[in-house]
């Protein structure tokens, strides 16, 4: 049996019909549903190109395939692009395959309108909050207020229509959009470990000027790169020295530049862009002295399992499923530059042996997270809605 995700995720395809991410979502994601489905149909906004950046990466593959829909940007370009969209997603109108929605998004509402009957049963994979989406910095669109009551209206009414449904949380999403009771639900994040990302510290002695380390794509304001570097700012006047590496790209990249200029910390930050070479991420992050999640809305972070799978202090904005990895001693409130500046004042003046047991509770908390026990819970998952008969 065939399976329809529907996904928000953005990816290109070049002149040779093959298809790439800049980011998230290679192949290697797309395999896991063929453990169970026959084949993965990919439904999401595709740009056609020439050719692929070095640092892309290929998505399609054997039965993975592309259900291409037209590649708009916002309101205005969906509203534009509104008629192609809805014959391409109408197209899949009575095809025999199972469906997966990734939520929350406004595609899987129009697949779910257009494209499956009212016995259609689905299943869904929660990936974030849109209360947390569209809440204020996260966005700046003027119809903010409007898009976070639609699609936390959206969402909750997709949770409880799904048969089968997975939360990257163990309980934060759920408190918010409960599944329907008598779903089958389970919880698993995307990540993918593997050994080679575990690492066990030994020794952790700081650097002279503190070396603080950030992930996060700057294609949305909600990674927060600008409470970051205002922070780092406000810690460089305190008289506490810091280094900061930001990974990732995107068209903010050029506003976050001239930021750091402004703030007079041009001497402080390194913009890395993008990195597809796990080794270089990891060999970065065993550099760095502390990881901090800025973000202003997220689902289950994986950068912070990431990190905290390095043995890595971490310090992270109250988000998402924060709370379920770190506890309250290193959970900042959203754009509260006081309270990051605190923590980074309090971590910089810590022991060794202190910064070690952090270390270690960290490491032990993101084995929790290794790729056996997830794939467990996600093929458990599949199989349900599998055997579901519409």
């Amino acid at each position: 049996m065939q399976l329809d995700v529907i996904i928000e995720q953005r990816f290109y395809c070049c002149s040779k019909k093959q298809y790439w991410t800049d980011n998230a979502f290679p192949n290697a994601f797309w395999v896991r549903y063929l453990t169970v489905f026959s084949a993965v149909n990919i439904v999401a906004r595709v740009e056609h190109v020439a050719n692929p950046k070095s640092d892309w990466k290929r998505v399609d593959g054997d039965n993975v395939h592309f259900v291409d829909l037209p590649c708009y940007i916002g309101p205005f370009g969906f509203v534009k692009t509104f008629p192609s969209l809805y014959k391409k997603i109408r197209s899949r109108l009575g095809i025999e395959r199972k469906v997966i929605y990734r939520i929350p998004g406004i595609l899987s509402t129009l697949y779910q309108l257009f494209a499956t009957t009212k016995s259609q049963k689905y299943g869904a994979e929660v990936v974030g909050d849109p209360a947390d989406v569209f809440s204020v910095g996260a966005s700046k669109s003027v119809f903010r207020g409007f898009f976070k009551w639609l699609f936390v209206k959206m969402l909750k009414a997709q949770c409880s229509g799904a048969t089968s449904i997975s939360y990257v949380t163990e309980y934060s999403l759920q408190q918010r959009y409960p599944p329907n009771p008598k779903a089958f639900h389970t919880h698993y994040s995307s990540i993918q470990l593997t050994q080679a990302d575990y690492h066990q510290r030994d020794t952790y002695n700081l650097s002279k000027e503190l070396k603080i380390i950030c992930i996060g794509n700057l294609t949305q304001p909600y990674k927060g790169c600008d409470f970051m570097l205002e922070s780092l700012a406000q810690l460089k006047e305190l008289g506490v020295n810091c280094q900061l590496t930001w990974i990732g790209g995107g068209y903010l990249l050029a506003e976050m530049q001239q930021l750091v200029k402004g703030l007079g910390i041009d001497q402080q930050v390194n913009f890395v862009g993008n990195l597809s070479d796990r080794n270089e991420i990891r060999a970065r992050l065993d550099q760095a002295d502390v990881f901090v999640l800025s973000s202003r809305q997220e689902g289950l972070p994986r950068v912070l399992i990431e990190s905290m799978a390095r043995s890595l202090v971490c310090v992270a904005t109250n988000v998402g499923g924060v709370k379920e990895l770190l506890s309250n001693d290193f959970i900042i409130e959203k754009d509260n530059q006081s309270q990051l500046v605190a923590q980074i004042q309090r971590l910089s003046g810590l022991a060794e042996q202190d910064l070690l047991t952090i270390a270690q509770t960290n490491y032990q908390k993101s084995l929790d997270y290794q790729d056996s026990v997830l794939t467990q819970r996600r093929e458990s998952m599949f199989k349900h809605l599998l055997g579901e008969r519409s």
